[in-house]
Formats: structure tokens, sequence, C-alpha cells
């Protein structure tokens, strides 16, 4: 999915995609739901990319990042009545911000150059990737939601160029003043969707199939 070149970290992590179904079934939005609209300058998504191989110490993990979030949430009378709808513009991803670095800890050591960040970001959209041609928008839906009201478990569809998987999502959710915040974190692998990561020297330095995606979400009432 990504480029660029510590090892992904290890262990079971909530949002390994499987096989859809023939056809996703999204969740319906109830007309008594109440809507918010999302904030994108008050709502973070970051994508963190692992470097790999014998010789990884010669590259970099990456940070890619958006500020730039489009959709809305909808919550109802249950949580089986609630759900949402998120699109991320891929052209407008940002590359290892130092801002979203410092935010991810030592893994991220900062300064990254700017030719670097330029290079990786147009190897990112080239069409053997996220071909961000044909498909500018990568999409997040609900299925369904689930379990606990302050602490739910979202069943959720991804499509990332033409593909789509389903996914296990926890999340925490607050709500104050007409505000609404979802927190949470969710791994995938770029193979699940067709992407094969970068791999240098028989694999000597690789991109790690795995990518970690975390997110802070605050949306409004419209």
């Amino acid at each position: 999915m990504l480029v660029g070149c510590t090892a992904a970290p290890t262990g079971p992590t909530p949002g390994e995609p499987v096989a859809p179904p023939a056809a996703v079934q999204v969740a319906p939005v109830s007309p008594s739901a109440t809507h918010y609209r999302l904030d994108p300058a008050a709502s973070t998504l970051h994508i963190l990319v692992y470097r790999g191989g014998p010789m990884a110490r010669l590259g970099h993990n990456h940070v890619v990042s958006s500020q730039n979030l489009r959709g809305s949430v909808w919550q109802g009378a249950s949580l089986e009545s609630s759900g949402f709808d998120i699109t991320v513009p891929v052209n407008d991803l940002v590359m290892d911000d130092n801002d979203t670095r410092a935010a991810e800890g030592e893994d991220f050591p900062l300064n990254v150059s700017e030719d670097a960040k330029q290079g990786t970001k147009a190897n990112m959209l080239r069409d053997t990737l996220l071909d961000s041609a044909r498909y500018p928008e990568i999409r997040i839906t609900s299925v369904r939601v689930q379990g606990d009201a302050k602490a739910p478990v979202i069943i959720a569809a991804l499509r990332i160029r033409d593909q789509t998987r389903q996914l296990t999502v926890p999340v925490t959710l607050q709500t104050t003043d007409g505000c609404l915040r979802v927190i949470g974190k969710f791994e995938i692998k770029q193979s699940d969707f067709g992407i094969t990561p970068l791999s240098i020297a028989m694999g000597a330095l690789l991109v790690v199939d795995a990518v970690t995606i975390k997110f802070d979400l605050l949306a409004r009432t419209d």
C-alpha cells in the first residue's frame, strides 16, 4: 500500500481482513438517528508503515496521515441503528510530517528530508500501489455496530482501490455537547487488497505487509 523502509510490532491486532461476502450489506441509516458530520480539522488518521528484512536499518518507517477526512456518523436509539460512512482523499495524504512522527514515538525519528517525502509519496500514489489516478478515495463504511455503548465493536467494509474487505474494529465513544469522538486502531495487510509491498534485493530490504491504522475522529451534529 505504501513504501519506505524496527520491524512491525508482533502479536494479534484487531482488524485483520477476512474474505468479503459477494455483496457487502451496509447498515441502513435510521431516519430518527442523530446525524454528525466529521470535522476534518479536529480529526486525525495515522497509517504506520514499517520497514523489514536483514537490511532494515538502511530504510525508515513511515507515518502517512490525513486531516482531510470526509463523511458522516449517525447515532440511533441502539447500536444496531448507528453507523458511519467515511472517505479518505488519497491525493491529500501527508507523508512523514514531523508532528505526526513525534506523536508516534521513537520508531519514527524526525526530520525526514523533503526529497525523501516527495519521492515516497509519488511512489505510494503510482498505479502499482494506491493508483490514485483511478481510485482517488479510500472508503470505510459500517456494516454492523454491536457490543457496549461506550466501547462498541464495529464490523466495517474497507475499500482500497477496487478491493473491499470486512474488518472488525473495536472503538471507544465519547459524546459531549453535540460532539461525538471515536478513537480506535486496527491492522490490515496490503496483500489482502491486491497490493504487493516493496521488496529490494530479494527481500533484504522490504516494506512489511501489515500496516497499523490509528484514528481519532471528532464529528459534530449537522
